[in-house]
């Protein structure tokens, strides 16, 4: 489907900004290799929004025009197979005007605005006991002054003629570097005994041959098509367009930054096309943010005149963003950039009764139990608007709002921890938490520290008597 819009935009560029109508197209009754020694009477219609400006038609042998008349004239409307009017035409090709030949007979016609449309046919006019040899070749719908790639796909009518029958033919396709564009051959040209490196065998009638073109580098390139025959080989050409090379990407952008109230711009300016430069370019942008949506694309732009992208860098998140650029022969280059924009968690102070408070400090109610409670975030400039404080009591939320003035909630507690949330508008929170004491709270009697103490008291009153008693003298003892 995408190749398919490249392929309609590319078309709608080359063609004029005004003409939006079909072609004209015409129908001839008789077929390529049509055979007489008397006359073939050739018919068919013509289809346009509007009858032709003018209508004719031409026979043409060994090179040059020399029989034809105006059909403009004889011209009559017929009931239509499609949504365009039709118009019907005919005329007769006779020997005597002719003489033995291989003639290409085409009708031209030509619409108000100067566009002409042909259609060829190339038919034998011999007697039957003829021992002539005739050839015959044209070219249909040739990819002249087309971009084409790895293999070109050359289509036609070759044909032999003698002794009543048609035979097989010879043909050779030969491609060869140029410097520009020219003209396509109408008719073919005698080109003599030319030798071909290669050739193939084809029974007379329509052909249809795959041309390889891997190999060649990029530019403009003749193709030369040849029916042998002897010393009378003749030969019809055009000019490509080959390309093989894909364009070369050179995207430049950041790989990381800090979220801003602003834009990043991703810039693909200098993508080219090897040989045939940055013209005619098609450029498909993908972004993805996997951080929050996966593979899922978040935004699309393509066109030819896309060579930049823009980013918000107020949104954070891991992204990546895809460029494909597309040349106009269908060739294309996929680069991928991974960036991030990170989002800086918010800063916060706080003041109670304008004391200034640190993260993790026990703070001492006054006698009312009540407190103004100043929180001071800060934040980068895209998030600074939408930065939230909440205040939670022992894990329970208390209220919503940067500056508030505080009254003890729960009388069955006498202290609390008390946590200030700030969150951002990516969701990203710090907090800090400090214990608060109400006014009013009793010390528990500390019996512990009395026991300890008493403990103290008796283990120094023992040392203290067991020293006194090592002191005094021992009593004597008598033998009986």
């Amino acid at each position: 489907m995408l190749l398919a819009s490249l392929s309609a935009c590319f078309t709608s560029v080359q063609g004029d900004a005004g003409d939006v109508d079909d072609p004209i197209l015409i129908s001839i009754d008789v077929e390529n290799g049509a055979v007489s020694e008397n006359t073939i009477s050739f018919s068919g219609f013509v289809e346009d929004e509007l009858i032709p400006s003018k209508m004719t038609w031409r026979v043409s042998k060994n090179g040059s025009d020399f029989d034809g008349g105006e059909l403009k004239s004889e011209l009559e409307e017929i009931p239509s197979t499609s949504n365009r009017p039709q118009w019907f035409w005919e005329f007769d090709l006779e020997y005597f005007r002719t003489g033995e030949c291989v003639c290409y007979v085409s009708v031209i016609a030509e619409d108000l605005m100067g566009n002409k449309v042909t259609e060829m046919r190339v038919i034998f006019m011999i007697e039957s006991d003829s021992n002539s040899k005739l050839t015959g070749l044209t070219l249909i719908n040739s990819p002249s002054g087309l971009y084409q790639s790895n293999e070109v796909s050359v289509g036609g009518w070759a044909g032999s003629y003698q002794s009543g029958e048609f035979h097989d033919v010879e043909m050779s396709i030969n491609t060869v570097i140029t410097t520009s564009y020219s003209e396509p051959t109408v008719l073919p040209f005698i080109s003599g005994g030319s030798s071909f490196t290669s050739s193939i065998l084809l029974e007379s009638g329509n052909f249809q041959i795959n041309e390889p073109i891997t190999e060649n580098l990029d530019g403009w390139y003749l193709m030369e098509v040849t029916l042998f025959s002897g010393s009378n080989s003749i030969t019809q050409s055009f000019t490509i367009k080959v390309n093989n090379q894909p364009p070369v990407i050179n995207l430049q952008g950041i790989s990381h930054d800090h979220e801003f109230n602003g834009w990043h711009t991703f810039d693909a300016s200098q993508t080219e096309d090897p040989y045939w430069g940055g013209l005619d370019l098609y450029y498909v942008w993908t972004l993805r943010r996997p951080s929050h949506f996966g593979a899922t694309p978040i935004d699309v732009e393509m066109g030819t005149d896309l060579q930049t992208y823009v980013v918000n860098g107020a949104i954070s998140g891991n992204y990546s963003l895809s460029l494909t650029v597309y040349d106009e022969g269908g060739q294309f280059s996929t680069k991928v950039l991974l960036f991030n924009i990170e989002n800086l968690p918010p800063s916060v102070s706080l003041n109670i009764d304008g004391q200034l408070i640190t993260d993790g400090q026990k703070y001492n109610l006054h006698n009312d139990a009540q407190a103004v409670l100043e929180a001071s975030a800060d934040d980068t400039d895209n998030d600074k608007a939408g930065l939230r404080c909440v205040w939670l009591f022992d894990n329970v939320p208390l209220y919503e709002g940067c500056n508030r003035d505080f009254v003890w909630p729960d009388d069955s507690k006498y202290r609390a921890t008390l946590t200030l949330e700030v969150i951002d508008d990516d969701g990203e929170i710090v907090s800090m938490q400090i214990e608060v004491v109400h006014p009013d709270e009793v010390q528990p009697f500390p019996f512990a520290l009395i026991g300890l103490i008493l403990s103290a008291l008796f283990l120094g009153y023992s040392i203290i008597r067991r020293a006194r008693l090592g002191a005094e003298p021992k009593i004597p003892k008598w033998d009986a």
